[in-house]
């Protein structure tokens, strides 16, 4: 059995590639890396909207296909569904991977032309950032394994906002009294929605690859089980 479906994955690719919201976006990704290699330090501002890139594609790995019921004639074809699932989000991390080239490398030129580049720093932000994106579409897959489709997206940042809201307002409850929930808390954000790092740290790596494969486990466990629906989910 292959892990992977090449068709799959080319036509995840161009479908995104050749799309013009995302040519409009990767340009604004150019502009704002020249302006960084001018203004900021190095790998400042478009590492976050790579971040925002990840949540919008993969929020629609598991999305029209399933949504509308094209997904039956998907599966009549010889591929299972954790292949086709997987073969989705490779091909939108690659789409992913493909448009965060496009600053760094307009970073780099712009930075060549006025003195030093500073490989390390960028190298390194362009890694973890690219590390990020494989955690961000594997968590918004497995919420959108069971989820309507592009509720993930909505899932996704809910949970985000809950984590960051909840622990201060425990602690203002009482300072003792639910504090190891404030650190279940705490340990679960630092797992789903780890902050960037600017260097190399492969225990980070680790962490964040780690938690990536356990979502796509549990992504495609639900999808292989989910029923198939006839229309709109």
């Amino acid at each position: 059995m292959n892990l992977l479906s090449g068709i799959v994955i080319r036509e995840t690719i161009r479908r995104h590639v050749t799309h013009v919201g995302f040519m409009t976006y990767v340009a604004f990704l150019m502009i704002v890396a020249i302006g960084v290699s001018k203004f900021g330090p190095p790998a400042a501002g478009w590492p976050t909207l790579i971040g925002l890139l990840a949540i919008i594609t993969g929020s629609g790995v598991i999305g029209p296909e399933f949504s509308s019921g094209t997904l039956q004639l998907i599966l009549v074809k010889p591929i299972n569904r954790s292949t086709y699932l997987l073969s989705r989000v490779a091909g939108v991390l690659c789409v992913v991977w493909l448009a965060s080239l496009a600053p760094f490398l307009c970073e780099v030129i712009g930075r060549a032309l006025i003195g030093e580049i500073p490989w390390y720093a960028m190298g390194a932000k362009l890694l973890n950032t690219a590390v990020l994106a494989i955690l961000t579409v594997s968590l918004l897959t497995f919420f959108g394994s069971f989820s309507r489709a592009y509720l993930n997206a909505a899932l996704y940042v809910v949970l985000l906002a809950g984590l960051n809201i909840v622990p201060p307002m425990l602690g203002m409850a009482g300072r003792d009294r639910f504090l190891w929930l404030r650190r279940a808390l705490d340990v679960i954000e630092q797992n789903l929605y780890p902050s960037a790092i600017s260097g190399f740290d492969w225990k980070w790596l680790l962490l964040v690859l780690s938690n990536a494969a356990v979502a796509l486990v549990l992504a495609c466990f639900v999808f292989r089980n989910r029923e198939v629906p006839y229309g709109a989910d």
